[in-house]
C-alpha cells in the first residue's frame, strides 16, 4: 500500500469535541468579560456561540472550564490567549452569532481562583 499524496485543501485538523460549556472572552486590553457557550473545543481553538461579536483577527482572552473529555485535570480552568479566525452571522438577528478562535497559549489554573465577571 502506498501513501496517497493529500490534495491541496486537505489540512489535517486537530480533533474536535463537541463541548458544550460556558466561555468568558473579551478583546485584549478591555476591561469587560463577554459570556459565550462553546460548540466544539481542540487542542488549536475554539467554535463558540456568542451575543457579542468581534471581529476577525481581533486579539482576546478566553477562559473556560476544563471538560474531563480533554484533559486529565478536570476541575481546573482554562486561560488562553488568541484571536478570532471566523466569524459565521446567524440567520436571524435574535439568535448568536458563531466565532471561531484560535490560541496562541494558555495556562491552567485552579477552579475559583480567576472567575471573570461579565459586561454590564
Amino acid at each position: 500500500m502506498t501513501d496517497r499524496p493529500k490534495k491541496k485543501d486537505q489540512v489535517n485538523r486537530a480533533a474536535r469535541f463537541p463541548i458544550r460549556t460556558a466561555i468568558h472572552y473579551r478583546p485584549e486590553g478591555k476591561d469587560n468579560w463577554h459570556t459565550g457557550e462553546t460548540e466544539n473545543i481542540s487542542r488549536s481553538g475554539v467554535l463558540f456561540n456568542a451575543r457579542d461579536l468581534v471581529a476577525v483577527n481581533t486579539a482576546l482572552e478566553l477562559t473556560f472550564p476544563l471538560p474531563a473529555e480533554i484533559g486529565s485535570e478536570a476541575g481546573a480552568i482554562v486561560l488562553c490567549r488568541g484571536h478570532i479566525v471566523r466569524t459565521i452571522l446567524p440567520p436571524v438577528s435574535d439568535l448568536p452569532a458563531t466565532m471561531a478562535a484560535q490560541f496562541n497559549d494558555y495556562q491552567l489554573t485552579p477552579r475559583g481562583s480567576t472567575e471573570p465577571k461579565e459586561s454590564e
